[in-house]
């Protein structure tokens, strides 16, 4: 005990940091974390990526593939998804819990299209690069720091393999400082593990060296086409000189599309909290360390109700499951390249696997619309109709508080005052001509009552023992 008095002397400072914390004319006692921070977010040590050229998302049977990539964000803390060749138009429509979404569709045919699916960090979009062409699909965003310099740019991007030349323009303007390049250009050369080099690969190639780029592959194959019985490495992440040192990439598990997801770690200094939320970590831990050695466990594991925290996806299932696992051994005991019936079965798992997923997703919402009758909570029904409802935005410019002079804030302190000065011309009143008249007579009317009570009763102030002495005699007439 006397340990945990120790230690909870050594860190009252940091508890005191707490009430410093707090912005004027936003309320009493509104600490200015609550501002900048989202909802269970943590420090963030890495800043991981997760891109996939995901090969079509148009379809019920192809989001199993979109299951499995949420699944390997959730396993490896990725903050930030980015998909090439979604497929979607307008009309399609995603929802995807704990993310924002933000898409860049074709409008003029099916194919392509890019999505950025973004949790955990500030970011704000990067305005449209339009290329001439109109072949290569581009997105930008802007990881936001607390401090403006140590902001990052991702930019995801792709190019369809039935046009020989990049645009090396709108390329050329995308290699800044702090900047991150991934996705499918259909590039091939020598120098990040292709057999050979084309036109593409060579211009792409030299547009990196004269910008001091470099690429973060490693020779691993990123794509296996089952049609021509052939691999190789066409997707590419390409990091500025400042960022490289600290990027590290792999190739991580199969997700049913022709190309392999990538992972990227930045092990970079993301500054998104100040320094309290450290302060508040360190007193934490110190307590709980002290309380746990000095306060006996009384019983092992949780009492109680429980509530299970993991995300719940449809491939969890049993049947499911026997099928992506009979998938994997298949990919992992036989080289596809030389082995024709192999590739075969190959394409029937997966064609069963869409099967299953579909009916699994139907034979769920038929159970959940057998459990609905006339005995069915209203709360319950309006929740779910609710849920039915809400459309999700497809494309988020940012999700970071805007400033007065309109660029997004970086600091606790800069949201404060963005949302005092927001909050406070919001609070006036303004009133069209015509309601004018109609609103002057309402505040004389709410004036005129504010007067005191004919009956001076009324207007003395109830004690607590005034109020106590009544609420005891009810409860000895009632028994309660």
């Amino acid at each position: 005990m006397d340990q945990l008095l120790l230690n909870v002397r050594n860190t009252a400072s940091s508890v005191a940091l707490d009430k410093q914390g707090r912005e004027r004319d936003l309320g009493r006692g509104f600490p200015w974390k609550k501002l900048q921070s989202p909802p269970k977010c943590r420090k963030i040590r890495k800043l991981r990526i997760l891109q996939c050229n995901i090969n079509g998302l148009c379809t019920p049977s192809s989001r199993i593939k979109l299951d499995k990539i949420l699944e390997l964000a959730s396993k490896h803390q990725v903050s930030f998804i980015a998909l090439q060749e979604t497929k979607l138009t307008t009309r399609h429509r995603l929802r995807v819990k704990g993310y924002n979404i933000v898409r860049r569709d074709r409008s003029s045919n099916g194919g392509g299209g890019l999505m950025f699916l973004i949790r955990d960090v500030y970011f704000q979009g990067i305005d449209r690069i339009n290329s001439p062409r109109k072949s290569l699909e581009s997105q930008g965003i802007t990881v936001l720091s607390r401090k403006h310099n140590n902001n990052i740019n991702i930019f995801n991007l792709h190019h369809p393999p039935n046009n020989q030349k990049l645009d090396l323009d709108v390329l050329e303007g995308l290699f800044t400082n702090a900047t991150v390049l991934l996705g499918d250009l259909n590039a091939k050369h020598t120098a990040w593990g292709c057999a050979l080099a084309n036109n593409r690969g060579q211009d792409l190639e030299n547009l990196s060296n004269d910008k001091t780029f470099l690429f973060l592959n490693n020779g691993t194959h990123t794509y296996r086409s089952h049609s021509y019985n052939t691999t190789d490495a066409l997707n590419l992440t390409i990091s500025s000189p400042d960022l490289f040192p600290y990027c590290s990439w792999k190739v991580v598990d199969y997700v049913g599309s022709d190309h392999y997801p990538i992972l990227i770690e930045l092990d970079y200094d993301i500054k998104t909290y100040e320094d309290l939320e450290n302060e508040w970590f360190v007193f934490k831990h110190s307590i709980f360390t002290a309380a746990e050695g000095a306060v006996p466990s009384a019983v092992e594991g949780t009492r109680g109700k429980h509530k299970n925290t993991r995300p719940a996806f449809t491939n969890d299932s049993q049947d499911l499951q026997k099928l992506l696992a009979k998938r994997e051994h298949l990919l992992q005991s036989h080289n596809l390249n030389d082995n024709t019936d192999a590739r075969i079965e190959l394409n029937k798992i997966n064609a069963e696997i869409k099967r299953v997923y579909c009916s699994i997703k139907q034979s769920n919402w038929q159970d959940l619309c057998k459990s609905l009758d006339y005995k069915t909570p209203n709360t319950r029904l309006w929740r779910l109709a609710k849920k039915l409802d809400k459309i999700q935005p497809q494309v988020e410019n940012t999700n970071s508080i805007i400033g007065i002079n309109g660029t997004p804030t970086v600091n606790n302190k800069e949201a404060a005052d963005a949302l005092g000065n927001y909050y406070s011309e919001e609070s006036k009143l303004a009133l069209e001509r015509e309601n004018k008249k109609t609103g002057r007579a309402t505040g004389k009317l709410i004036r005129s009552r504010r007067v005191p009570a004919s009956n001076e009763l009324f207007n003395d102030p109830i004690t607590s023992s005034e109020l106590l002495h009544p609420a005891i005699k009810f409860q000895e007439i009632t028994g309660t």
